[in-house]
């Protein structure tokens, strides 16, 4: 796990190291997954030359209704639960993607 506290300027290297020592590298942040950390990290990858899936999770690009922070973190798929499955579901289709060699970039909207 590594702490992005900002998106500018993105610590590349770490993207990379991160991407040379994991099979999926996972973004979360509470802003909207247009234009943030994840797509960053992506573009950073992609500029290398690497090919690593990322599941991204964050808020969609469209209004969120206002109210308690943690339900509305839940509704977004943004807690503690709905983090840890999206992970289990990509991981689970990371392994699948192995036989065919076909493990793709992934956005996870909830």
């Amino acid at each position: 796990m590594a702490n992005m506290r900002f998106v500018k300027p993105l610590d590349e290297a770490l993207v990379r190291q991160l991407a040379d020592t994991h099979e999926l590298l996972v973004t979360v942040e509470e802003g909207t997954l247009m234009g943030g950390a994840g797509s960053a990290c992506i573009e950073s990858l992609q500029a290398a030359g690497v090919n690593r899936p990322v599941l991204q999770l964050g808020l969609p690009d469209r209004f969120v209704d206002h109210g308690d922070p943690a339900k509305l973190l839940a509704a977004c798929g943004l807690d503690a639960a709905g983090i840890a499955s999206a992970i289990r579901e990509r991981l689970s289709a990371v392994e699948r993607q192995k036989h065919d060699g076909n493990a793709k970039t992934t956005k996870l909207v909830a």
